[in-house]
């Protein structure tokens, strides 16, 4: 719709549609600005006196596409949720990207990023960007200026559209944080466990200097059996690495490569996503 509506309308507006297509309804968002509101990077606040909401974000985020998508985050949670949680939201990095806390909060948390991904970054655009490219730091670049998001959201949608096993691996002082595996990687039972030390021979754990933008292909046994083609990227403000992983995988004949079912893998990944 809004496609037919603007046309080519990238990185989309998120703070003109908050406002302007909030007002057909009663308690429309009236504010999008930045607060001092601590470790959050973003919050659905009530505006009782107005009947209606501000979107918040945290000032100290310098990052463009990390204040694009925290405004997704939050307008995704005014959509689907105002109704249910009235006293509003308040996310922080973990919830942005990747949910924590009560299994009902993280399926709100899951239910705004999804809605941030598909209003930032639609598959039907996002697959003409990629085409027959092989995924690289340079591609990568490419989609978060395209969209104005932060290369850890585009990595993370690349993942969700692609074919191939694949994972993003997030950690921080050497220690996995986080992990998102591709459905084919889900099938294949690859997964990385929060608090992981980083393999000493991984990229992440080598540092920049090892690093190449098309990636480095490593041996199996490394991050796991299979071989690997690593893309790593260092941000050295939050002392955290982002490891793309794309594996050497076929499916296998045999009916063994089943998908973890979601309740599964929830189980699996307590505390990563």
């Amino acid at each position: 719709m809004l496609s037919q509506m603007w046309g080519p309308r990238f990185p989309v507006d998120v703070k003109c549609i908050a406002l302007e297509y909030s007002k057909r309804f009663a308690d429309p968002i009236f504010k999008v600005t930045e607060a001092d509101i601590n470790a959050f990077e973003g919050a659905l606040y009530p505006l009782p006196k107005k009947g209606g909401w501000a979107i918040l974000y945290n000032p100290s985020i310098t990052s463009a596409g990390r204040i694009n998508y925290t405004l997704a985050h939050e307008l995704g949670h005014y959509f689907a949720h105002r109704a249910a949680t009235p006293a509003g939201f308040q996310c922080g990095e973990r919830d942005v990207l990747g949910s924590a806390g009560k299994a009902s909060l993280r399926q709100q948390e899951r239910e705004a990023d999804e809605f941030a991904s598909y209003l930032l970054m639609p598959l039907d655009d996002f697959r003409q960007q990629i085409g027959t490219q092989r995924m690289s730091l340079d591609l990568l670049r490419h989609l978060a200026d395209r969209y104005s998001v932060s290369l850890t959201a585009a990595a993370l949608k690349w993942i969700e559209s692609t074919d191939l096993c694949a994972a993003v691996v997030v950690a921080t002082n050497g220690y996995v944080s986080w992990c998102r595996p591709s459905t084919a990687a889900r099938k294949a039972r690859v997964y990385f466990e929060f608090g992981m030390e980083l393999p000493p021979a991984s990229i992440a754990a080598l540092g920049e200097n090892a690093h190449r933008d098309g990636g480095t292909n490593l041996a199996g046994g490394i991050w796991n059996a299979m071989p690997v083609r690593e893309i790593a990227i260092f941000a050295d403000r939050y002392e955290m690495t982002i490891s793309l992983l794309v594996f050497d995988h076929a499916p296998s004949v045999d009916g063994w490569d089943e998908e973890i079912s979601e309740d599964a893998f929830d189980r699996l990944t307590r505390g990563i996503l």
